[in-house]
C-alpha cells in the first residue's frame, strides 16, 4: 500500500521532517513498550508532552502515553494496543516522521520490508486510553533534562540511513511489480538465502518449477544489475501459516559480488523476459 506521506510528496519538494525508525526487537514485544531514539528526544524533547499522538496512512490516530526511565523516553501506555491493531511483531520496522507538537505520523513493514495494508476503520478516530496521573516518570520533565546539549548517546548514522533509504526506495517507480527488503545479518552472512515478501509468488509463472526432497516448490531465476546476470533459484514453501519465498543457490555470490551489508535496501523489480528476471536496484547504507 502506498504510504500517504509519499503520495503527498509525489510533485512537490523533498520532505525535510524529522524522521527516525525503530526495528521491534523481542523486549519491545515482552515488554510493552518502545523506545524513542535518545539523540531525537535531545533534539526535540523540549516540543513533547506526556501524550503522543500516532497516525497511521488510513487516517487512524492513537493516543500513546510517553514515559521517562531507564534514562530514555518510552511509548508506553497504550503501546501494546497500537501494535497489536496492526500485528507488529518481532522483525517489523516502523519509520516515524514527527510533526510537531507530540504528532507522529507512522509507516509499518513486516519482516520482509514490505509496507502492510492498513485496514480502513468504520470511523477515524482517536484511540483513548486512561489517562493516568502524571508520576516521576512522566515526560512533563523531558523540558528540563533534555533542554541544552544532553547527554544521552546518539544512535549510529546508518540507522537514519536505513530510514531514509527505505522512503527513497519506496517512492521508486516502475510499470513492473517491485518488491523491496532490507539486508538483515542472516541475510548477508554467508548462509546463501534471504527470504522475498510472500506476495511476489502471486506474479510468479505456474510453470517451471520443480521438487525437491524438502518439499519445496523451486524456480530457476536470474537476478540482473545493469548487463550481468547472477543464476539463483526460488524456494516456496507452503505452510499451514502461508506460503514464504526464498532466494537462495548462489544469493551469497549475488552478496559478496556487489558488497552487499546489513542495512541496505534492495529492491526487486520483476521482469519476464526468457524466464524470470529479478532486477535488482542496491540502495547503500551510508555509515
Amino acid at each position: 500500500m502506498a504510504s500517504q506521506w509519499r503520495r503527498d510528496n509525489d510533485d512537490g519538494p523533498a520532505d525535510r521532517s524529522p524522521h527516525f525508525f525503530k526495528i521491534i526487537l523481542p523486549n519491545a514485544v515482552q515488554e510493552g513498550k518502545l523506545r524513542i531514539p535518545d539523540k531525537f528526544v535531545q533534539k526535540f524533547g523540549v516540543d513533547l508532552s506526556d501524550m503522543a499522538f500516532l497516525t497511521i496512512p488510513n487516517g487512524r490516530k492513537w493516543k500513546v502515553k510517553l514515559t521517562q526511565h531507564a534514562g530514555g523516553v518510552w511509548f508506553q501506555n497504550g503501546w501494546s494496543e497500537f501494535a497489536s491493531s496492526h500485528g507488529v511483531a518481532v522483525g517489523h520496522l516502523l519509520v516515524f516522521k514527527y510533526e510537531g507538537n507530540s504528532q507522529f505520523h507512522v509507516l509499518i513493514f513486516d519482516a520482509t520490508a514490505t509496507e502492510i495494508d492498513y485496514t480502513l476503520d468504520d470511523e477515524l478516530q482517536v484511540h483513548r486510553i486512561e489517562d493516568d496521573e502524571s508520576d516521576d516518570s512522566s515526560v512533563e520533565i523531558i523540558k528540563h533534562f533534555y533542554r541544552g546539549e544532553g547527554s544521552g548517546s546518539a544512535h549510529p548514522k546508518k540507522d537514519g540511513g536505513v530510514a531514509k533509504n527505505l522512503v527513497i526506495a519506496n517512492a521508486f517507480k516502475s510499470e513492473n511489480p517491485l518488491f523491496t527488503v532490507i539486508m538483515r545479518p542472516s541475510y548477508v552472512n554467508g548462509k546463501d538465502r534471504a527470504s522475498l515478501p510472500q506476495h511476489i509468488i502471486n506474479y510468479l509463472p505456474r510453470d517451471g518449477f520443480t521438487k525437491d526432497y524438502t518439499k519445496a516448490s523451486i524456480l530457476p531465476v536470474k537476478l540482473q544489475i545493469v548487463d550481468r546476470l547472477w543464476l539463483v533459484k526460488l524456494y516456496i514453501y507452503e505452510r499451514s501459516g502461508g506460503s514464504s519465498c526464498v532466494v537462495s543457490a548462489g544469493w551469497s555470490t549475488f552478496v559478496r559480488e556487489n558488497s552487499l551489508q546489513v542495512g541496505d535496501v534492495c529492491v526487486f523489480e520483476l521482469i519476464m523476459r526468457d524466464g524470470v528476471v529479478l532486477n535488482v536496484h542496491i540502495f547503500k547504507c551510508q555509515d
